[in-house]
């Protein structure tokens, strides 16, 4: 036992500091043949090293095989034959929303983790710039209703999704509620508390992790307990909230052109560049609820601070309620690579409250988010969307082939639903397509989704670095005559999911390393297309 804790002492600082050191000042772009044999043989000798530490730690005795796994909490939406193509009679849409603050007001007393990047020690939280808070709509064309919940959180495992959803099963079966889907989605904040797990002290889980593991003890990860027991009950309690709230009325969507906002970090430059707003006017005349989308990485304050804010989408939320008294629902769309383009805002006003409260980095974070509100705002193209809600989602099995994110399960920090297969461990999560109406498609998405999958554009294979080629067609041309959307972030965080020929190497890019492996996206596009042919 003794020699087996040393090895991983020795062997972990070598391999997590080759693995989440070098990425952060390596080019993104390696065109020659030999530059790319190289990474990738580098590649090989870091996966050989830890999957050795790997097999030194004692796997988590909650861990089964996949021939024994038993789904459970898991909504499937409607059947095929469910599918409307014309408003049934009397169809009308119905929708409610809610708005609940996620923070107990013991953020700062120790013990909650800031999520957004890795830590070798504790990263507490050390300041409150604004509030974290889930977002909550109830959806419905007269038949069941389906509920889209929204978090400030770097993100959420499948295993705290279903929790959340048993729990709220059990108040919806006293109200008789006629539920077709719970979906739960993370706005991906990199300066939120930890709700992940991920961003837990990483020292403290691989060096425990394989005498936890031997003698059943709890994985330590970057969770609060506490914490997440008031999400919890917070989630629960808006989706009962939304529910109660529902209203009918008339349903409009539009866009705005957010070309200028939005950074695409990574080739082939591939961007859904719309502002997508779903606009609910009640018949009763109460506040509008906008569901706005777009794929912009909320990480406008860093990813390795220890101070907590809700990004610029808290300010876009601020200046829509203060401006055009709507409610808002934000939703993250294919977001991989994309962040905030700030070129093109105004200067910073150094009378504001923001700047003087915390300086010029918060107030163009503030200023961000207020020129997307004015561009929600300015959207006059809107169109009335038929009465119609489809949703059908599966459960799909994604490999872990990333010795990194192996090592991190085993250590406890990866807490999503994961089995064993022939030895071999794979996550357990779902995707999902919904409609709106009879010209909008939505993909959900339990991860971050190169938009190139999502939109067209994949690397062909003179330009990709093995010569391959993608083998799927884009969810764009699947939909064909309807537009398409992405809820990324939704019901998992699986991290990244890239075309299969456009995996590069770990010391190139950031997207390999929070990547189930170099097939990730192609599941996820196998398991989505098989979806939408079932139902289309």
């Amino acid at each position: 036992m003794t020699k087996r804790l040393t090895a991983i002492l020795l062997a972990v600082a070598l391999a997590f500091s080759a693995a989440f050191c070098v990425p952060a000042t390596a080019a993104t772009e390696v065109t020659d043949p030999f530059e790319r044999g190289f990474y990738r043989f580098v590649d090989k000798l870091l996966d050989a090293l830890v999957n050795g530490i790997s097999a030194l730690i004692f796997e988590p005795n909650y861990l089964i095989d996949k021939d024994d796994y038993v789904s459970e909490n898991f909504y499937e939406g409607m059947s095929a034959d469910e599918f409307l193509t014309t408003p049934a009679a009397d169809a009308k849409w119905s929708i409610g929303y809610a708005n609940a603050s996620i923070q107990t007001g013991k953020e700062l007393e120790g013990g909650h983790n800031v999520g957004g990047s890795l830590a070798i020690g504790d990263k507490f939280a050390t300041n409150i710039m604004d509030d974290q808070k889930v977002r909550t709509i109830a959806v419905s064309d007269g038949r069941g209703i389906t509920i889209f919940a929204c978090i400030d959180s770097y993100g959420l495992s499948s295993t705290d999704v279903r929790g959340i959803r048993a729990a709220f099963a059990e108040e919806a079966a006293k109200l008789n509620l006629d539920i077709d889907a719970v979906n739960i989605s993370a706005l991906h904040q990199h300066s939120c508390v930890d709700t992940f797990g991920l961003n837990g002290n990483l020292i403290n889980a691989l060096f425990t992790s394989s005498f936890r593991n031997l003698f059943g003890l709890e994985l330590p990860n970057g969770q609060n307990k506490d914490f997440m027991e008031n999400l919890y009950n917070v989630v629960v309690d808006s989706m009962l909230a939304a529910v109660e709230d529902m209203k009918e009325g008339e349903l409009y969507y539009g866009t705005a052109d957010a070309t200028k906002y939005i950074y695409d970090k990574r080739a082939p430059y591939v961007c859904d560049t719309d502002l997508h707003r779903l606009r609910f006017v009640p018949d009763d005349g109460s506040a509008e609820t906008w569901l706005l989308n777009a794929p912009i990485h909320c990480v406008g304050y860093g990813a390795g601070g220890t101070e907590i804010t809700g990004d610029y989408p808290y300010f876009m939320e601020k200046y829509i309620n203060e401006n055009a008294k709507a409610n808002v629902f934000y939703i993250l769309g294919a977001e991989l690579a994309m962040t905030s383009e700030y070129d093109y805002l105004p200067e910073v006003d150094k009378e504001s409250a923001p700047y003087k409260e915390q300086g010029e980095g918060y107030a163009r974070l503030a200023l961000f988010g207020e020129e997307l509100a004015r561009l929600a705002i300015s959207i006059d193209n809107d169109k009335a969307v038929a009465p119609i809600f489809n949703i059908r989602l599966t459960e799909v099995y994604v490999p872990v082939e990333n010795s990194i994110l192996k090592i991190a399960a085993k250590g406890g920090l990866l807490i999503n639903q994961f089995v064993k297969n022939k030895g071999k461990y794979e996550a357990v999560s779902e995707v999902g397509y919904c409609e709106f109406g009879t010209d909008l498609a939505v993909a959900l998405i339990p991860g971050e989704l190169a938009p190139e999958i999502a939109y067209g554009g994949v690397d062909s294979a003179a330009e990709a670095w093995d010569g391959d080629e993608w083998n799927y067609s884009s969810f764009a041309d699947a939909a064909a005559d309807r537009k398409l959307l992405v809820f990324g972030v939704t019901n998992d965080q699986l991290g990244y999911f890239l075309p299969s020929n456009e995996w590069h190497s770990y010391l190139t890019e950031n997207e390999e390393i929070v990547s189930t492996g170099r097939m990730a996206g192609a599941y996820i596009a196998d398991a989505y297309l098989t979806l939408f042919n079932e139902v289309r």
